[in-house]
């Protein structure tokens, strides 16, 4: 997919809510298939979407020696963060419009912290995803650098724990699977995941239903007396109306609004 069909994608789905994307799988027949345990859970409420970037935390099986510390932060720095913890061409390959995905195996260690989350965003970054753990989390709070879904809040390092591993391979992160390439879509009613295949389809089914949504509550806060808002406008006016669209008048009768 080229850089201009990217930001399209991206720039349309900032309209949308997950709860729309949710609508759009449903719509093609994938009730079953994107949304991500909802107990992994944004670190502060944002809203983020952007195209898969994945690697794994393999659980290492090597025994920390015994050293002092002088000798403990020569062995971290430039053994296990030199080699170990190598991240090659993976590093460079991540950029503007990617979302990583980092899938932990289970072991409470941190997917971002406060300085790695600064250097993923100046990268252009849109979020981190994982079913295991942010650190520093009092830092990216102040920061709110890099919009971050975890699962933990924890306090280790990487050093004598997980070994970076496998980048661009299929993932599986609460539930959902997660391919190089996927769509993550992400707010305050969790992330879901939309393959790469159906991204238009389901997009379009999204705007669909977002647009119906966003009459039916302009009539509601109406009713209501309510101040419009931005939800209540449309976003996508040249999508063709809803084959299920109310009447005003119906429906503010319904209402006892007539």
């Amino acid at each position: 997919m080229d850089a201009s069909k990217r930001k399209e994608i991206l720039d349309t789905v900032a309209k949308l809510r997950v709860t729309d994307i949710r609508d759009g799988m449903d719509w093609v027949g994938l009730h079953h298939v994107g949304t991500v345990d909802p107990e992994i859970r944004p670190l502060y409420r944002t809203k983020s979407a952007g195209f898969a970037q994945t690697y794994k935390h393999i659980p290492t099986q090597i025994r920390v020696p015994e050293l002092s510390p002088e000798d403990y932060t020569k062995w971290a720095y430039e053994y296990w963060y030199g080699q170990l913890w190598n991240m090659g061409d993976f590093r460079e390959q991540v950029g503007e419009g990617d979302f990583l995905v980092i899938d932990t195996l289970g072991q409470k260690t941190p997917a971002v912290g406060s300085m790695d989350s600064m250097v993923w965003a100046a990268k252009g970054v849109k979020g981190v995803l994982t079913n295991g753990g942010a650190r520093d989390t009092d830092e990216q709070l102040y920061q709110k650098a890099m919009p971050c879904w975890h699962r933990w809040v924890v306090q280790p390092m990487y050093q004598g724990r997980v070994e970076f591993g496998e980048p661009n391979s299929t993932v599986e992160i609460g539930g959902a699977t997660v391919r190089p390439g996927d769509l993550v879509v992400a707010d305050g009613d969790g992330a879901i995941v939309v393959p790469q295949d159906v991204i238009d389809d389901v997009i379009y089914y999204a705007k669909q239903e977002s647009e119906n949504d966003r009459y039916d509550r302009a009539m509601l806060f109406e009713a209501l007396g309510i101040e419009p808002d931005e939800s209540t406008q449309s976003m996508f006016p040249d999508m063709p109306p809803h084959p299920y669209k109310k009447k005003r008048e119906d429906f503010m009768k319904r209402l006892g609004k007539s």
